[in-house]
């Protein structure tokens, strides 16, 4: 300021005013100047096995490691609680006496109604009871307790203190619920005015960048050039993220694969959901098999590898220099299409590490909803914005190029409510129009 002042003396005191005019708007329409512009954590993939991702929470008072499952197919945040009646309790299990900030929320709270399964102890203390598609289960008491994320502490998020808990990911301390309900983190955070959007990047399995976590405002870390699609509710399940999917392709051919195929009924049954809990996706039984049978048409020069309890396609790969592959693509009904190459359509065979055995990293389900899994989004940004209600995929990535997927598609118009507009101060409002006034009458 002092630069300018000394080179344009006639105009410094009238911007000099536009300036503290301004300055004194800001904190009308941004987040207050105490909280910060984003809440991040790094993303690290699963070491024992393959295809869980972890993020670092620091959990109580004083904070204490745990190793937490992204999961955006649920909403409960919970942790293994001492004493825990569970599969393992690895690394620092969580003791609720040594924090000062744990308190066991009443049966009577708003909170406790808005879980799924819940239920009250002898001590009219809210219960919890989580039981998950991958086959996982949590049960315990929920709480209020500080969650750390880096630099950032976030006091009284409700979380579970999971007393009991089976079929644990191995190497995790507990979950950390992603999804839209109402006491996701997402939402705590939204109806805190901390975050409206939270995005992640999963990194590749062996080696390559970090993947990330971030809960923000539009625009703080979210660049132009994601492509956006609707994202659909369904009240019976309003955890999940639905998304409307209208085919599938490979190579350069889209399937025939009749739309309806993918729809949600009016009874809340079928739909497609994205799910960071889900390993590799999941496609009802008579989609799977034309799909299926359309990639072993294109690959039929690829020698193929005995079949695993999992996948029903694998190909042995070793002594191969050169591997084309052809890509897959989702094609959304709002009319993006994800297109996805070899990294998350063909994954190594775990029982079969270094001699190069990968098996088509898609698996047939019986039930009728699909599910989008993490293997299918490695390394591309992928961001769920809640308030405007929709997600978007790029452009960021978070492995080698030559192995990432692309995106391409369009913006959606973003719904505005009125009920987050801030009437600006009047007087502030004649200051400004003043100062303009004075700036341009002078400068003539």
């Amino acid at each position: 300021m002092e630069f300018f002042c000394s080179h344009f003396g006639q105009y410094c005191s009238s911007t000099m005013l536009l300036l503290i005019i301004l300055l004194h708007l800001l904190p009308l329409t941004t987040m207050d100047s105490s909280s910060p512009s984003f809440i991040s954590a790094e993303i690290f993939p699963q070491t024992v096995g393959h295809g869980s991702y972890f993020t670092e929470i620091e959990v109580g008072t004083p904070p204490v490691s745990q190793f937490m499952v992204i999961h955006t197919g649920s909403d409960t945040t919970w942790f293994q609680c001492k004493p825990c009646d569970c599969d393992q309790t690895p690394g620092l299990g969580f003791d609720p006496l040594n924090s000062t900030s744990f308190s066991v929320v009443p049966c009577a709270s708003n909170a406790c109604n808005h879980l799924r399964q819940h239920g009250c102890n002898n001590n009219s203390q809210c219960q919890y009871e989580v039981d998950y598609l991958e086959g996982y289960s949590t049960n315990g008491s929920l709480v209020l307790e500080t969650l750390t994320f880096g630099s950032t502490a976030i006091p009284s998020v409700f979380c579970g203190c999971g007393h009991s808990n089976y079929g644990m990911v191995a190497g995790s301390n507990g979950f950390v619920g992603l999804g839209g309900g109402p006491l996701s983190l997402p939402t705590q955070l939204r109806l805190r005015g901390l975050a409206d959007i939270f995005n992640y990047c999963l990194p590749g399995l062996f080696g390559g960048p970090a993947g990330w976590l971030n809960f923000s405002h539009p625009g703080a870390v979210i660049p132009a050039g994601t492509a956006w699609i609707p994202l659909l509710r369904n009240p019976k399940t309003p955890a999940f993220y639905y998304v409307g999917l209208s085919g599938l392709g490979v190579g350069d051919v889209r399937l025939p694969i009749p739309e309806n195929s993918f729809k949600m009924t009016k009874q809340g049954m079928g739909g497609v959901i994205i799910d960071s809990g889900t390993i590799f996706t999941k496609l009802p039984k008579p989609i799977y098999e034309v799909f299926r049978n359309a990639y072993i048409a294109k690959t039929i020069n690829l020698p193929r590898a005995p079949m695993s309890p999992l996948f029903d396609m694998c190909y042995n790969l070793s002594g191969l220099e050169l591997i084309q592959v052809p890509n897959v693509s989702f094609f959304f009904t709002a009319g993006p299409i994800l297109t996805l190459k070899i990294r998350n359509i063909l994954v190594e065979h775990e029982s079969y590490i270094g001699e190069r055995i990968f098996c088509f990293a898609f698996v047939p389900t019986n039930n009728r909803r699909s599910i989008i899994g993490n293997t299918q989004l490695i390394g591309i940004q992928t961001s769920f914005d809640t308030t405007a209600g929709y997600v978007g995929f790029g452009p960021n990535i978070c492995s080698p190029p030559e192995d990432s997927p692309h995106c391409h598609g369009h913006w959606p118009p973003r719904s505005i409510g009125m009920e987050n507009y801030i009437t600006p101060n009047p007087l502030l409002l004649v200051c400004l129009f003043t100062c303009f006034y004075l700036l341009i009458n002078t400068s003539v």
